[in-house]
């Protein structure tokens, strides 16, 4: 696994447009459709995309998983169909850069929770990783970055 420095940064709120799911752990690779279907309901209603698409992980279960993907966006998104409105929290966040493929980006978060554990930090809320880099133009995957998010309660 490759990591880079674990940083403190100080990140506006930001809306963005999602689907939330249900999913097994089996069906994490449905996540790039889920992806692009947020980008096709942006396109159909004139928005533009901003940032990187992103994954976050409300809850864990024994076989399933709550998540949340999407985009962010300019403005506030009113919803379309299954694609509703959301927002990345703002506030301190600790944050890495992971270089790998998404399938072992485990390691990474494990490594930023000990990170703010062993610096007094209380995250506060569901982490969330946004793909830097879009395989579909690279294909090596140990090339691919991923910025992985830690929100944070104030000190």
């Amino acid at each position: 696994m490759t990591l880079s420095a674990i940083e403190i940064r100080q990140l506006p709120p930001q809306p963005t447009a999602c689907i939330r799911r249900s999913l097994r752990y089996s069906q994490t690779s449905t996540i790039p459709e889920l992806i692009g279907r947020v980008a096709e309901a942006l396109a159909e209603a004139g928005l533009e995309l901003v940032g990187r698409p992103y994954t976050r992980v409300l809850s864990l279960g024994l076989l399933s998983m709550e998540v949340e993907v999407g985009w962010p966006v300019p403005a506030p998104f009113a919803g379309r169909g299954e694609v509703t409105a959301g927002e990345l929290p703002g506030g301190p966040a600790a944050v890495a850069s992971y270089f790998g493929p998404y399938e072992d980006i485990r390691p990474a978060y494990e490594a930023i929770a000990a990170w703010c554990r062993d610096h007094g930090r209380a995250v506060a809320g569901s982490p969330w990783e946004s793909y830097c880099t879009d395989p579909g133009e690279e294909p090596d995957s140990a090339k691919w970055r991923t910025d992985v998010a830690f929100p944070l309660r104030d000190t």
